[in-house]
């Protein structure tokens, strides 16, 4: 099965919560919405790419902002939901099909923001796709993108596919971590970088680092996930999200 497939079968299933949601811009379950976090500043007349549009929340919240939004995602079902959200909302937005390392399409400099909210992980070539990220990023551009905070994965046993209570990975060990989708079934790989690996991938693009965000969680679903009384507490007092902010030189 390609990650197309899978990702159209996934999608189906993620369906069945995500087109109740309204449409809203946000870094994950993880972490405060943009309402909260105010990373993006004013959004009327930019043009966006959100790499990874899922059914289409954070896009069509872009759109209503007056930003001018291209919603690409690798899954059929994933833009079939978001095209349907955009003609529910009014809202005009350009989708593609495609992945996240394959931007050749798309003109240098045609996008002022690049969105990535959780999908970076499943992309196979890091270097290609942040290299296609900076060529088609207009100078002074930025790129925000989020994801679990690296730390996390130490905790993940890939043979029980359980989070266990102490480091079960090394931290600075960047093979892929392989395990089964919730509710699915399928087998899925994700890359594990550093944080000081990620901020390599942003430099090596020739791109800078304005900010970097590790939110802090909300109480409800720490509550929900690793509840104070249960042995999974001390996962608690790790960061669950990281959130990267960089940016295209000028003169780039």
């Amino acid at each position: 099965m390609t990650m197309r497939q899978a990702w159209d079968a996934i999608a189906a299933y993620l369906q069945e919560e995500s087109l109740s949601e309204d449409a809203c811009i946000h870094y994950g379950p993880w972490s405060p919405p943009e309402s909260e976090l105010q990373l993006l500043g004013e959004l009327g007349g930019l043009r966006v790419l959100e790499i990874g549009c899922g059914a289409g929340q954070c896009s069509v919240a872009f759109a209503q902002a007056g930003a001018r939004v291209t919603a690409l995602d690798l899954s059929d079902v994933q833009l079939a939901a978001a095209r349907a959200r955009a003609s529910e909302t009014g809202v005009s937005i350009e989708f593609v099909q495609g992945a996240a390392e394959e931007l050749e399409a798309f003109d240098a400099g045609r996008f002022d923001l690049l969105f990535a909210n959780y999908v970076l992980p499943y992309v196979a070539d890091l270097p290609r796709a942040f290299a296609g990220f900076a060529r088609v990023l207009a100078p002074g551009g930025r790129l925000i993108f989020s994801l679990d905070h690296p730390l996390l994965d130490c905790f993940f046993d890939e043979e029980e596919e359980t989070m266990e209570i102490y480091p079960v990975r090394a931290y600075f060990d960047e093979s892929p971590l392989g395990w089964r989708y919730e509710g699915v079934g399928l087998p899925m790989r994700s890359q594990h970088r550093t944080v000081s690996g990620w901020l390599d991938l942003i430099r090596g693009a020739g791109l800078q680092l304005d900010r970097l965000v590790e939110p802090l969680p909300p109480a409800g679903l720490l509550d929900e996930m690793w509840p104070e009384d249960s042995p999974h507490a001390p996962l608690r007092n790790l960061p669950q999200a990281i959130i990267f902010v960089a940016r295209k030189p000028e003169n780039g």
